[in-house]
């Protein structure tokens, strides 16, 4: 009998460990409803961004009661939040390796970062690159955050598109591709 457990707990902890390795690349989910929609861009920072923060406008997020919407960030700095329902959002903050980094300090802040989603849409928020202007200081808050021309819609469509297979988000990034044209 302690021979099965031992060998039953020794896979499940080799099962486990092979489960983590795809760990932030997962596909996104299907689309829940033909009114879900998503946002998408990419982000570039001065080291690997892990984890990109939209929130609903207007919403108070209390875990483990209500999370923020779910958000892929892929290595490359593609990022995309599938089925989100329509409405307003705000690109609130974003994270890398060793530093968290706020966008939305204050209310004039959120305003001027809304995105709206209509029903069924897909929203390009583009492309940013930050620069942390004090890269060895985890305490001081001082950074900027600019648009950039690359890569554009096309190139970071192209790219979720092959993350997609499969999904009816797929559908919608090639129906997209034609409208780029």
């Amino acid at each position: 009998m302690p021979r099965n457990i031992i060998f039953f707990l020794s896979l499940l902890l080799v099962l486990s460990g092979c489960s983590s390795i795809g760990v932030g690349i997962a596909p996104p989910e299907e689309i829940k409803s033909p009114e879900m929609g998503m946002i998408f861009g990419n982000i570039q920072a001065p080291e690997r961004v892990t984890e990109v923060t939209l929130r609903e406008y207007g919403k108070i997020y209390i875990r483990p009661f209500n999370r923020p919407p779910r958000v892929l960030i892929y290595e490359n700095g593609d990022f995309m939040a599938e089925n989100l329902k329509p409405g307003k959002y705000i690109f609130s903050s974003m994270a890398t390796l060793s530093k968290r980094y706020n966008l939305v300090q204050k209310k004039i802040d959120a305003y001027q970062r809304i995105v709206t989603v209509h029903p069924g849409e897909l929203v390009y928020i583009g492309s940013f690159a930050l620069f942390d202007l004090h890269p060895g200081d985890r305490h001081k808050e001082k950074f900027k955050i600019l648009m950039m021309r690359k890569p554009d819609e096309r190139t970071v469509i192209k790219k979720l598109y092959e993350k997609s297979v499969g999904t009816g988000w797929q559908d919608l990034f090639a129906r997209r591709l034609m409208e780029l044209r």
